[in-house]
């Protein structure tokens, strides 16, 4: 316990401390590409009549509110692979140290050197599954801005084209806010089983209820087309007020429909929920469900497969050995999110978002075995 303890501690330190400075440097390079927008919208926000220092504490604090957020999504994103650099620079240390001789001259095999770092990486998977249900939702307004946005409170509005929801009715918004959750200028077009308009709604505004899952129409109205086959086709059209409307076209559809990247920011408790409504994009919704937990395994075995790389007993180039671990590892980690992601018409999405934790199993189990302990 007292090895592993040692080991862990060393692992969890150099990963962060890469990741760190990873996000930093990341940080750096898109400040100092896009510090136009951000200087322009700190004196957007202090005035043209602002000092230079006025100016320069906005700046810092525009900077401070566009990066933050992105420490969550980076995390998400790229946990996986800075754990995989963060065991290489472990390894790397102990062997200069000459620690691994001493642990192999004590009769600890490879495999049991290997463990802290395997375990280390599931704790990793585990929290990113904490910051992916608690952090990402929260903070998903402020990730869908652009540099043109910088300062802003969430992503602009943006018009809602003729989209059709589960009932194949026809939804159109001269605007959507995707921070107050309001439509501007709402119309539904609500149609029968031929494609004809049966029925349409329209409101100045239109407030979504989160508690009752409707949306609440200012200034609604409602006109019913009549029905030839009724026999009704001379009679006249009543305008009728509406006050409530409740479909699967929720503020998070809307915004998913604009913001392809939204649906990965959503909790477990969120997509069941929009599934629970029979949303029409069920299969993509499903994928992202599922793939938080063959993340997980395939984050594991990726780390099975790279140990190899520097679990050894014989002298050796370490970079060569690096190269080698960065090939794979970036491979099988590029690989596996591009099958999760892809929607296979075959097979369920349970099924699929699984098939890289298939492919790489025996993979890691062949990797393994080359170990010479």
């Amino acid at each position: 316990m007292l090895i592993d303890r040692y080991i862990l501690g060393r692992f969890f330190t150099n990963f962060a401390i890469l990741f760190v400075l990873l996000f930093f440097f990341a940080a750096a390079i898109d400040n100092i590409l896009n510090l136009d927008e951000f200087v322009e919208a700190a004196r957007d926000i202090e005035g043209e009549d602002a000092g230079t220092w006025e100016v320069a504490a906005t700046l810092l604090r525009v900077t401070l509110d566009f990066q933050a957020p992105r420490f969550f999504q980076f995390f998400a994103y790229l946990h996986g692979l800075v754990a995989i650099g963060a065991m290489a620079f472990t390894l790397a240390q102990m062997f200069r140290n000459k620690e691994i001789v001493a642990l192999l001259a004590a009769g600890m095999s490879m495999h049991r050197i290997a463990m802290p770092f395997i375990i280390g990486m599931f704790s990793l998977s585990l929290i990113q599954l904490v910051n992916q249900e608690t952090m990402l939702p929260k903070v998903a307004p402020l990730l869908l801005r652009g540099h043109g946005e910088i300062g802003t409170k969430g992503a602009r509005d943006f018009e809602v084209l003729l989209m059709a929801d589960a009932r194949s009715n026809l939804w159109h918004a001269a605007s959507f806010d995707p921070v107050d959750r309001v439509l501007t200028g709402p119309t539904i077009l609500e149609r029968d089983a031929r494609g004809r308009t049966i029925r349409r709604i329209s409101a100045a505004r239109a407030n979504w209820n989160a508690d009752e899952q409707y949306w609440v129409l200012e200034d609604g109205r409602e006109v019913v087309t009549p029905s030839p086959e009724d026999g009704n086709a001379d009679r006249l059209l009543m305008s009728t007020a509406v006050e409530t409307y409740a479909s699967d076209i929720t503020p998070e559809i809307l915004t998913i429909q604009r913001y392809n990247q939204f649906a990965a920011m959503l909790s477990l408790r969120q997509i069941a929920e929009l599934l629970d409504m029979g949303v029409t994009n069920g299969r993509s919704l499903r994928r992202y469900q599922y793939a938080r937990f063959s993340a997980v395994l395939v984050n594991v075995l990726v780390m099975v497969i790279a140990l190899p790389s520097f679990l050894l007993r014989e002298p050796t180039s370490l970079m060569q050995r690096s190269i080698v671990c960065a090939s794979l590892s970036i491979t099988c980690m590029m690989g596996a999110a591009f099958f999760m992601m892809a929607d296979i018409a075959a097979m369920r999405p349970a099924v699929s978002v699984f098939l890289p934790v298939i492919v790489l199993f025996p993979v890691a189990l062949g990797r393994i075995t080359t170990i010479h302990t």
